[in-house]
């Protein structure tokens, strides 16, 4: 069960990342945000279905959203708020057990565990990946009603 202080905890990492990358002033609490609102999808998911994939892929696709709106208002790559989004999720510990286990000699469970965390990153790469896509697509079918022609000024090409 997901604390009530956890998305704060996880937007306070992020706004640590983002000023260690060297966000604008006016970013931080915006990234921050981002890392919050993954969490606060990520933490209840798991408990919900015990997969961490399915959690962190719904939460990177949370994520993915958040900073493509961020991007078009705040006239900014998506890729700054997504960098610093997504710290909260990275499967640090999982990597870190997977040498642990290695290291004591346990090779299946270092194996079980890089596995898991394989997976893990693999979920975060997917969920950003249908978000930045479902963003192009929206972003192109808007491009697309402008150059039919739209009586907002739009040129028509034939």
């Amino acid at each position: 069960m997901m604390g009530p202080l956890e998305p704060l905890w996880a937007g306070l990492a992020t706004a640590g990342f983002a000023t260690m990358f060297n966000l604008r002033s006016r970013d931080v609490p915006l990234a921050a945000a981002g890392g919050a609102l993954g969490w606060a999808v990520a933490a209840p998911l798991q408990a919900a279905t015990g997969s961490q994939a399915t959690a962190y892929c719904a939460a990177a696709v949370v994520i993915g959203i958040w900073a493509e709106l961020l991007a078009a208002i705040q006239k900014r790559p998506a890729s700054v708020y997504i960098a610093c989004g997504i710290i909260p999720l990275v499967p640090g510990g999982g990597m870190y057990y997977t040498m642990l286990e290695y290291v004591r000699g346990n090779s299946w469970n270092g194996l079980a565990t890089a596995f898991s965390t394989l997976q893990a990153a693999g979920a975060i790469a997917v969920g950003l990946a249908v978000s930045g896509a479902a963003s192009r697509l929206l972003s192109l079918r808007k491009i697309g009603r402008r150059i039919r022609g739209s009586p907002r000024g739009g040129r028509t090409i034939r």
